[in-house]
């Protein structure tokens, strides 16, 4: 309205400006209606800049933010249909974690979480072998560097700050189609992990089979996560067991860098009280440093006739485009009847940034039983390129060669693959793999 009463008085002054001088014909009187004009103009334009002064304090404009203490949490919705995503879930083993983003690093999923998302991931290299005194091999296997699976994941919101959780992750053999983690005992359809859970702002809580938190804080200081021609992979550094069943794990969240798990499996056997697995793992992640502690005793629940104590101690550091880490580790071995064992192992590795897409990845290991009285440590060294050629497909090539004592017959092999070559004790073992990832 202020601004059409201007120009109708704009109007105006110039009808009256053009009758007066066409009138009178005289320049005194252009010049007072000027005048009169750019009053008026000065006095309105006033007006308008008071009137939207009043209004910008009555109200925020539409385009503001709101503010989270006006804004609740989302409420969770039980009578919401379930969402199902087929999404592409790269970071759901512990073979693709980043080194900067830590296992036990939870934070709260969304309350709007996807019901169902199915996932998977295919893994398939080649592989020549030789060195070893029972002959070469050559072969297509599947699982190089991490493991192929399908899976099924999601949740549901009980409260604003509380999801439900599941997952159900079936691993497989891409070469011959044959299932994964299925042994002689067991045939398993969610061999990889099956568990469900709750998760919100104080951490996740999980119950079923699922990774060691031990094996998982190893992994994150291992330049390799596992694959073909690490350390962790081979015999040389024991990570222990990959999974248990029957398990609890309880992960905090971060704090200040500062997180924590801690484990405990049960063997579910009658008469089987001492058949039980704990563990606990520590992990500081900030700015470029990471470290990492981890211990845990499996009470004769993998072996029914030994326990074993693990220990690991690991650091990592980002240098620019180099990150470098490693860790120390080692297992002492109580058997009920024969001769106790110790197995010290250490490692280093680094991965480089070379180009946007490529990516080098560096690692040695070794590891032996101090006062042995046949020699057996064994040492690996390693080389691998990572290629990511977009989101859902990678390429790698990797050559390792193993150098073993007269005491072991260390030899590269995949991480999840169904077939490996052997050696003799004290062979030297190399090999060549190339392959291919697909994320779906």
């Amino acid at each position: 309205m202020p601004r059409m009463r201007l120009a109708l008085s704009t109007i105006f002054l110039t009808a009256l400006l053009f009758s007066g001088a066409s009138q009178a014909g005289e320049l005194e009187d252009i010049r007072a209606l000027l005048g009169q004009m750019q009053k008026t103009l000065q006095q309105q334009q006033a007006r308008i800049e008071q009137l939207e002064k009043q209004a910008a304090t009555r109200s925020p404009p539409e385009s503001a933010a709101p503010t989270a203490a006006s804004t609740p949490l989302p409420a969770a919705r039980p009578n919401a249909a379930p969402r199902i995503v087929m999404a592409s879930t790269a970071g759901s083993s512990p073979n693709s974690i980043p080194p900067s983003t830590q296992p036990n690093a939870t934070e709260p999923s969304q309350p709007d979480m996807p019901f169902a998302t199915f996932y998977g991931r295919l893994d398939i290299f080649g592989e020549a072998n030789w060195g070893g005194s029972t002959g070469n091999r050559l072969a297509i296997e599947s699982g190089g560097m991490t493991g192929s699976r399908v899976g099924l994941k999601g949740g549901k919101a009980l409260s604003p700050e509380t999801n439900f959780i599941y997952q159900l992750e079936t691993g497989f053999f891409a070469n011959d189609g044959k299932l994964g983690q299925t042994d002689s005992t067991h045939t398993r359809i969610f061999g990889r992990q099956l568990y469900v859970g709750l998760e919100g702002r104080l951490g996740k809580l999980t119950v079923g089979r699922q990774y060691s938190p031990f094996f998982l804080e190893m992994m994150v200081y291992d330049a390799f996560d596992n694959g073909y021609g690490s350390p962790t992979n081979d015999g040389n550094v024991k990570p222990g067991p990959t999974r248990y069943d029957n398990s609890i794990v309880y992960s905090s969240p971060r704090y200040h860098g500062l997180a924590s798990s801690t484990f405990a499996s049960l063997g579910g056997e009658n008469g089987g009280v001492e058949q039980s697995t704990l563990g606990l793992t520590l992990d500081y992640a900030k700015g470029p440093l990471g470290l990492g502690l981890a211990y845990q005793y499996d009470n004769h629940n993998t072996y029914t006739d030994r326990s074993n104590r693990h220990a690991f101690a690991g650091a990592s550091y980002q240098i620019g485009k180099v990150r470098l880490m490693g860790g120390l580790a080692g297992v002492d071995t109580r058997y009920d009847s024969g001769i106790d064992s110790e197995w010290r192992s250490w490692f280093f590795g680094s991965r480089i940034d070379v180009t946007a897409t490529g990516q080098l990845r560096l690692n040695y290991g070794e590891g032996h039983t101090p006062g042995a009285t046949i020699k057996d440590r064994g040492r690996v060294f390693s080389a691998a390129w990572m290629e990511s050629i977009n989101q859902q497909f990678k390429a790698y090539v990797v050559w390792s060669r193993h150098l073993n004592e007269e005491g072991v017959a260390f030899a590269p092999s995949g991480t999840a693959a169904n077939g490996y070559y052997t050696v003799n004790p004290g062979d030297t073992a190399n090999g060549l793999a190339a392959g291919v990832q697909y994320y779906f």
